[in-house]
């Protein structure tokens, strides 16, 4: 690039000796980095307006190398995003590949390293790729663009990567340092000196921030709730070792009880001699009443009870179990199975069922083959599905469900157009709040491939 037709490239030092390092422009020195390592550049500094000016440093060379004819220069196709953590991987790559490819259709759940080298092989054109604020980027996606260009390099092909964030970024690498190691740079902003991954000043970092506050709080409400468990566990125990001598006394009491009510009747049957002929008797009508299946109760009897008989069942009662046995009326049976059989044909009516409604995208695919729609938001939580479909039912947007990560995604769009031009026209007279969510524009077969794929 031009940037490096003044600058002298020194050997690179270690860090940790400034002072020994010849002041070099970060700029030159990624430009020495793309040239000769063939890797990926980080640049990592402090805060954002010092890596952030960087960025607009480099992008403003890359323009000066483009169009300077005379230094014979390659034309450079270049893409620009600045990263967000509200932009997921599938966003980060459509912008990516839109802006280097346009009106080229993609996948964008492929990775950039496939889909990039593919369309870079039917180009003649070097292609740069920078982001801002790098920090904000997914590992998946750090580790898509430094294979990127792994793979430019073994087919030949000019792709270089520099990206510019927080030094959060280095971080997450160190501690993937075998996905990345002799695959990307790490340069300071400041400095600009090539900082290896097992710097001291990310190491140091890591061991001093070992817990953040949330973690420490989740830990100390573990500890609490264990707590909580075992003194539950304690109380229990105790409470049934406390319980098992109050049922062995009450044990005690009733055979007490019971042994002294039958030594009263026997003392009774010795005193008076017909109480035993009463026992006899309300013995053998209890017998005949559980044997006929009649509704009179145990104790009818056809001749009227003499004062010995009463005599006899007073002593009696204790040890005697008054249980009456009603039979069934044949009207109680019948009306039983009439209900139950009611119960079920109410069970059976098809008139509770849902029918099925045809896929409203599935529908639209058939008449507007070419179709497209505008990608609003995608929810893997329902009910904050519902609530957004509530507050923008002015819209008119649809859903459909796909696969994401092996899980079940919901993604809201616009309906269906006929065209690009047209979902383009309805992408910008969207409100200023959905306008906010940055949409982007999806064919219609790309929709029904992922319903087919959901559905299978």
């Amino acid at each position: 690039m031009s940037v490096l037709a003044n600058s002298a490239i020194p050997s690179t030092t270690p860090s940790n000796n400034t002072n020994s390092v010849t002041a070099i422009s970060v700029i030159a020195r990624v430009d020495y980095n793309l040239r000769f390592t063939k890797q990926a550049v980080l640049v990592v500094g402090d805060d954002a307006s010092e890596y952030s000016q960087l960025a607009s440093q480099y992008l403003v060379s890359l323009s000066n190398a483009s169009s300077n004819s005379k230094a014979n220069a390659q034309h450079y196709n270049v893409a620009f995003v600045a990263a967000s953590s509200k932009i997921n991987d599938i966003q980060m790559r459509c912008r990516l590949v839109e802006q280097l490819f346009a009106n080229t259709l993609f996948d964008p759940e492929q990775s950039l390293a496939v889909s990039v080298i593919n369309f870079a092989k039917q180009q003649s054109e070097a292609i740069s790729i920078v982001v801002d604020h790098a920090h904000a980027l997914s590992l998946q996606v750090k580790y898509e663009l430094c294979q990127l260009v792994s793979l430019a390099k073994k087919h030949k092909l000019t792709i270089n990567v520099v990206l510019f964030g927080l030094s959060d970024a280095a971080e997450q690498l160190t501690v993937n340092k075998s996905l990345f190691k002799n695959k990307i740079a790490i340069i300071e902003a400041g400095t600009g000196q090539v900082l290896s991954m097992d710097d001291k000043k990310f190491t140091q970092h890591k061991v001093t921030g070992s817990l953040s506050l949330w973690q420490k709080f989740s830990v100390a409400a573990t500890l609490l709730v264990i707590l909580a468990a075992c003194i539950w566990l304690y109380l229990l125990i105790v409470d049934d070792a406390n319980q098992a001598p109050i049922s062995t006394v009450h044990q005690t009491v009733f055979d007490s009880e019971s042994k002294s009510g039958i030594e009263s009747i026997n003392e009774a049957e010795q005193l008076n001699p017909d109480a035993l002929t009463g026992r006899k008797l309300i013995k053998k009508q209890k017998e005949g009443s559980e044997q006929s299946s009649s509704n009179q109760p145990i104790f009818a009897s056809a001749n009227q009870a003499t004062n010995e008989d009463i005599t006899a069942a007073l002593f009696t009662s204790s040890i005697v179990e008054n249980k009456k046995v009603i039979a069934a009326n044949t009207s109680d049976i019948l009306h039983a199975l009439s209900a139950k059989t009611a119960d079920a044909k109410i069970a059976s009516s098809p008139a509770d069922s849902e029918s099925v409604k045809p896929n409203y995208y599935l529908i639209q695919a058939e008449q507007f083959e070419q179709g497209y729609v505008v990608q609003i938001a995608g929810f893997s939580d329902e009910i904050l599905l519902d609530k957004f479909m509530l507050q923008h039912k002015e819209q008119g947007l649809h859903t459909y469900q796909r696969q994401l990560s092996g899980k079940s995604f919901s993604v809201v769009t616009s309906k269906v157009y006929q065209n690009k031009s047209e979902a383009k026209q309805a992408m910008a007279a969207l409100p200023a709040e959905l306008q906010a969510r940055k949409p982007w524009l999806k064919g219609i077969s790309s929709i029904t491939a992922e319903i087919n794929t959901f559905n299978r």
